[in-house]
């Protein structure tokens, strides 16, 4: 990935990505559907249905932080930049 433009087009891709795997395992590890998950969160279905598929993207941090209601936290860890 010698081109930086393609470099963070790929990365924005493939964090949005881990994203939805993430709350996709998490819902299916816990039997948990996506309108349960919107109801603890206190977002619409159709946030979640979008996280989850990876159809939505730029989703705000409150709205992340909301769906991590499946028992998980987020953490920020600096990372040196290459």
């Amino acid at each position: 990935m010698k081109s930086p433009t393609f470099r963070a087009a790929f990365e924005k891709e493939y964090a949005a990505l881990e994203v939805s795997e993430f709350i996709a395992k998490q819902m299916a590890e816990q039997a948990i559907s996506v309108r349960s998950l919107a109801a603890k969160a206190d977002v619409s279905p159709t946030v979640v249905q979008g996280i989850k598929t990876g159809t939505r993207k730029n989703i705000e941090y409150a709205t992340l932080k909301a769906l991590f209601a499946l028992g998980s936290e987020i953490q920020f860890k600096k990372v040196h930049a290459a």
